[in-house]
């Protein structure tokens, strides 16, 4: 079974800009992505506390970072919620403000608080006149790119597992929650294991997270 700094590490090299937070919600990982996109070296944030490194404000202005993130939260403990993507003015390391799409996934543990949580940031897409309700609609279909770098598709089926796979529940809940076997969601799992060329589930999600679908 992959270990804990060894799930870490493929996170850092998933070629994305991302960093993840114990559970005090302090920073142990700055992979070189986010220091790029952010400009902030590692050796500036680690240790800190989450807020206080990104300081990330909504469209309007308001502080939405603090000590107690509500995002956080709801990815260690609500896992039947999903945290939607969502955009975060945050602080650069040259005195701007910078947009960016930002999403998160846990990485479990044996008790909530005791949660990773891991956020992928992106730059923000340029507005675009879509209705209200476009968060609600399913997401396209597109195919991912597998880990060996062929393009694969996904069923309809595997990505909803995928996507309950990244909010870490487990097979019991999966399949409670999708009415299907348990045996079911073994299958699929493995189906996409084999598809996108991964050895762990974490793998997957990271693939999934790097190709949009969550």
């Amino acid at each position: 079974m992959e270990g804990f700094d060894e799930t870490l590490d493929r996170v850092a090299r998933s070629g994305e800009a991302v960093f993840a937070v114990d559970g005090a919600n302090r920073v142990i990982l700055w992979n070189k992505a986010c220091e790029t996109l952010v400009g902030r070296p590692a050796r500036h944030v680690l240790g800190k506390r989450c807020h206080e490194v990104v300081g990330g404000r909504d469209s309007h202005g308001n502080v939405y970072c603090h000590v107690s993130c509500p995002v956080a939260h709801q990815a260690r403990n609500k896992r039947e919620v999903p945290v939607r993507r969502f955009e975060l003015d945050v602080a650069a390391g040259d005195g701007t403000r910078r947009r960016l799409s930002t999403s998160l996934f846990a990485i479990p543990s044996y008790h909530p608080a005791l949660t990773t949580v891991v956020h992928v940031l992106r730059p923000a897409e340029s507005p675009a006149a879509a209705p209200a309700s476009a968060a609600e609609l399913p997401e396209p279909l597109t195919p991912l790119t597998a880990a060996a770098g062929e393009t694969v598709a996904l069923t309809p089926r595997e990505k909803e597992i995928l996507r309950c796979l990244a909010q870490g529940q487990p097979t019991a809940m999966i399949a409670k929650a999708l009415s299907i076997a348990r045996v079911t969601v073994r299958n699929h799992v493995q189906s996409i294991l084999q598809k996108l060329d991964v050895h762990s589930k974490l793998e997957a999600v990271v693939l999934a997270h790097r190709g949009g679908l969550i």
